[in-house]
C-alpha cells in the first residue's frame, strides 16, 4: 500500500501541479469573497476531488492497470489507495480554507463562531461528496464513461455553493448555525457518503476484473 501512495504522490507533483496552483490561488480568492458568494470557497473542494480522477486516468493511459495485476497488490488495495491519496489531499485543503475563512473573517471584523461553524460543515461535506460521486462510476466503466459523473459532480457544487450563499443572506441562517443537530448531521452525512462511494467503488473495480 505504501508503494501505491508514493507512486500516486510522485504523480501528483508531476503531473496535477496546475491543479495544486489552482487549488491555491481559489483559497488565496476566498479571501476577497464575502458571505453571499461561497462559490471560491468550495471550489477548491472540488478540485482536491478532481485529483483521483486524473490520477486514473494517467494510470489507465499508461496501462497501469495491466501491469499492476503482476504486483502484490489487490484490487480492493488499489482502489483504497486512490481513496486515500484523494483523502489526505481534501484533508489538507480543508484544514487550509478553514485557516483562510477564519483569517477572513476576522479581519473583516464579523467573526460569529456558529457562522464559521457552519461554513466549516459545508466545506467538509462538500469535501467527502467531491470525489464520492463520480469515483464509482470510474472504477466501474474508466474514466472515459465515466467523464459524466465529472459534470454532474462540478453541477453539485456550483448548485450547493448557491445554495449556501443563499442561504448566508436569508434568515434560515440563524434557523441552520443555531441547530446543534443538523451540523454534525451534516458532516456525518458527508462522511457517510464518502465511505458508502469507497465501498462501491471496491464492489465494482472487482467485478471489473473478473469480466
Amino acid at each position: 500500500m505504501k508503494g501505491l501512495l508514493l507512486k500516486d504522490f510522485y504523480m501528483i507533483l508531476k503531473y496535477c501541479r496546475a491543479y495544486l496552483i489552482i487549488i491555491a490561488v481559489f483559497i488565496l480568492a476566498s479571501f476577497l469573497v464575502n458571505d453571499d458568494n461561497l462559490f471560491f470557497v468550495f471550489y477548491p473542494c472540488l478540485f482536491s476531488g478532481m485529483l483521483p480522477v486524473n490520477l486514473i486516468s494517467y494510470d489507465e493511459r499508461s496501462k497501469w492497470n495491466e501491469y499492476s495485476g503482476t504486483l502484490p497488490y489487490s484490487k480492493s488495495q488499489i482502489v483504497s489507495g486512490k481513496y486515500i491519496i484523494g483523502l489526505i489531499v481534501q484533508i489538507i485543503v480543508f484544514i487550509l480554507t478553514g485557516i483562510a475563512q477564519a483569517v477572513r473573517m476576522n479581519m473583516n471584523g464579523n467573526f460569529e463562531l456558529n457562522d464559521y461553524l457552519a461554513i466549516i460543515a459545508m466545506i467538509l461535506f462538500m469535501s467527502c461528496v467531491s470525489s464520492s460521486i463520480s469515483l464509482p462510476f470510474i472504477f466501474k466503466w474508466g474514466v472515459e464513461k465515466g467523464r459524466l459523473a465529472n459534470f454532474v459532480t462540478i453541477g453539485f457544487i456550483f448548485a450547493g455553493s448557491l445554495i449556501a450563499s443563499k442561504l448566508f443572506e436569508s434568515d434560515l441562517q440563524t434557523e441552520v448555525t443555531f441547530n446543534v443537530i443538523m451540523l454534525p448531521a451534516l458532516c456525518i452525512l458527508g462522511i457517510a457518503i464518502f465511505a458508502f462511494s469507497w465501498y462501491l467503488s471496491t464492489v465494482f473495480y472487482k467485478k471489473r476484473e473478473t469480466n
